[in-house]
Formats: C-alpha cells, structure tokens, sequence
C-alpha cells in the first residue's frame, strides 16, 4: 500500500493536512495509507523532562497530537500517530518518510488561505521543498473538505525535464482519484518591453502568436511524455494564471514540478513551486523532476 506521511503539528497549522490526507485516503477509496509524525523539538521536550521525565514527556506529546487530530475529525483515517523528538523537524519527517520508504508527504504552511502574513511557507515546508526528495502536498492550515471542488487535476508545466515528474505522477493522481487530467502552462514578455516596440494592436498580435507557439510546443513535449490531454495557455504572470485557471476549473488540487535550485539561485530567484505552494487556497504537490508513481 502506498504509504504517505503526514506532518502534525500542534498549533493547529496541520489542520489543513491532516484535513486533506483523510479526503485522499476516502476518495482514493482507501488506497493510500497515512501515518502522522508529529516532531516534538528536543529543547521543548527537555524542559518539560524536569517535570515527569522523558517517557512520560513523549506520552503525553503523542497523546495532543491524537487530540488534535480528532478535534479535526480525522483520526480514524491514520493507521498511526508516531511522536519522534527532533532537532530539526524536517529532517525528522524526511527520515520519518525514507524510513517507512513513503511515496510522498503531506505538510501544513504557516499562512491561511486569505491572510497576510510576511511569511507563508514555514520553515518546515520551505525547507522539504528545498531538499525535495518525494511528491510533497504544501496545504493551508485552514482547509475544510468543502473547499475541494470536483473539477479536473490542473498540472502546470513547462516543456522542459524539470516537469517530467509532475506530469507523471499528476496523470496517476487523476487517475486513481477518477478525474480529468488538464495541463496549463504560462508564457510572458515583460509589459514594459513589448510597450517600447508595439502598438496596442501589434502587442495583441504577439501576444496571441506567443500563445499558439507555447501551445503547439507543449502540446509536443507532452505527446513525448506520452500524454495527449487538455493543454491551457495563458500570457501574463505566471503565478496569478496558473491560480486563476486552478480556480476555474474547479481544481481539487495542483501539481507542479520544481528545478531544485540551489541556495545562491534561489536567492537571485523565487522558486515558482515555492510560491505556488506559499498563496494557493488548495493543496499544491510539488514534485522532484525524477519523480515516478
């Protein structure tokens, strides 16, 4: 059984997950096997040892995450809560995941789906997505079932190696949850370019050529993924058209790929995945591009 791991957190911020692994599990028809981590950092865990020791420490911090997974309603989708005491919770859960050899993770962000906050992902999620090693969901902390609509399964790509594994396990999401499959990819010239050299009219004319050449490349770098589903072209900024074509075809979900930059790129450059992950009102699954299901 394909086993997925699950991040708990006791501030409430894993609602949305654990929320979200249960709705796989059932519309999956029981297909996929969850398993809670909740990572007890070993600082908190030592002051509280003074108190009545490590054993009953560990216990006691099992005991809340069970809580609070059944205050989410959710708990009998977990074949198991597992307490483990950690330094850095993301490597915990990333041994947690290798360990148990897991297809992927499930992780809760810091920002809810409408907030404002500076900081979105969390450390946790930034640095899982930073060191990408299986399919991980990123999914807000205030997710109710509800807002998982019906539509298809929206993968954005580009045609390029970094989105093999997104379109592959993207084509077997849709497919065990009996979905459509609809690709959607983004292209764009900075507007403050195309103004110094087109009229208004010329500008509309490069625009829908971009458009019709992006379709026709994808459409061929699919075929050779061997893929022939759906592909929507959007100009314009990326993030906010891959958001808008998610919302409006009533997308469960995203998948999309990552290119796995390194520290020094991606401080010269946001990494999309990173902030699709960070303001998406639904799950995002980030996928390694050597991914396979």
């Amino acid at each position: 059984m394909n086993t997925w791991i699950v991040g708990v957190d006791l501030r409430h911020r894993s609602d949305g997950a654990v929320r979200f692994g249960a709705w796989l599990r059932e519309q999956t028809g029981g297909a996929i096997e969850l398993v809670g981590v909740h990572a007890a950092p070993t600082a908190v865990v030592e002051q509280l040892d003074q108190f009545e020791g490590r054993v009953r420490v560990h216990e006691r911090l099992k005991t809340e995450a069970e809580l609070a997974m059944e205050r989410a309603g959710v708990r009998e989708a977990f074949a198991e809560v597992e307490l483990v005491e950690a330094d850095e919770p993301a490597e915990t859960l990333a041994s947690a995941r290798a360990g148990r050899s897991a297809v992927g993770m499930i992780v809760g962000r810091k920002a809810a789906s409408d907030g404002r906050d500076l900081v979105r992902l969390g450390s946790v999620a930034r640095r899982l997505l930073q060191r990408l090693v299986v399919p991980t969901f990123v999914v807000p902390p205030d997710l109710q079932p509800d807002q998982l609509r019906s539509g298809p399964v929206v993968v954005a790509v580009t045609p390029a190696d970094a989105s093999a594994g997104a379109v592959e396990v993207g084509a077997a999401m849709a497919k065990s949850l009996n979905r459509p499959l609809l690709f959607v990819r983004v292209v764009s010239v900075p507007e403050e370019y195309t103004q110094i050299y087109w009229s208004t009219d010329a500008l509309a004319q490069f625009k829908g050529q971009t458009i019709a050449a992006a379709k026709d490349r994808t459409a061929e770098w699919l075929a050779d993924q061997g893929r022939s589903e759906p592909v929507v072209v959007r100009y314009g900024d990326t993030i906010t058209e891959i958001l808008a074509v998610a919302t409006e075809q009533g997308a469960p979900f995203l998948v999309c790929g990552s290119r796995l930059l390194s520290r020094i790129e991606r401080v010269i450059a946001l990494s999309s995945s990173s902030e699709l992950a960070a303001r998406a009102a639904i799950p995002v699954l980030v996928v390694p591009p050597d991914a396979r299901p």
